[in-house]
């Protein structure tokens, strides 16, 4: 994490699935890989939360900020500290007492991270909710013209 020069950004060191894969362990992975479509979404809205809580904690107009300090942080990833213990269960619980055990630091990088990680198994399920609705109302939509043109004739 680190602040941006303009006073008004701090930003999080994103990493590809290979990077979460060193933070997270294989187990934690594959538990979160079975939930239910509607655990893992709510999981997925909790750690957004989660993440929102702890953005609110820095404050990017701090003057006491040392931005010559934080230039030494700029795209570096977080350090193996930052990784997360084994969990198969109760994961919002677990993962929020991790991001507060962490290094105000990596904080929000810790969060972000979590959040990337449940977003790769909720997302799919939240496509298909999308679709699913889209699918109702065009069918609706449909029905409401075809009914109009059986009244005209």
């Amino acid at each position: 994490m680190w602040f941006e020069r303009d006073r008004s950004t701090v930003h999080s060191m994103g990493l590809d699935a290979r990077g979460r894969r060193r933070l997270f362990p294989a187990e934690t992975v594959a538990a979160l890989r079975v939930l239910p479509p509607s655990e893992s979404i709510a999981l997925q809205d909790s750690l957004a939360e989660l993440e929102a809580d702890v953005l609110v904690e820095y404050d990017p107009d701090d003057p006491a900020i040392d931005h010559d300090e934080e230039d030494r942080f700029r795209m570096v990833a977080p350090p193996a500290e930052v990784a997360f213990p084994t969990v198969t269960s109760a994961f919002a619980e677990s993962f929020s007492a991790h991001v507060a055990s962490v290094p105000p630091r990596w904080r929000i990088d810790a969060a972000a991270l979590a959040f990337e990680l449940v977003s790769t198994f909720a997302y799919p399920h939240r496509v298909r909710e999308w679709e699913r609705t889209a699918d109702v109302w065009r069918l609706v939509a449909r029905r409401r013209r075809g009914s109009r043109r059986r009244r005209r004739r």
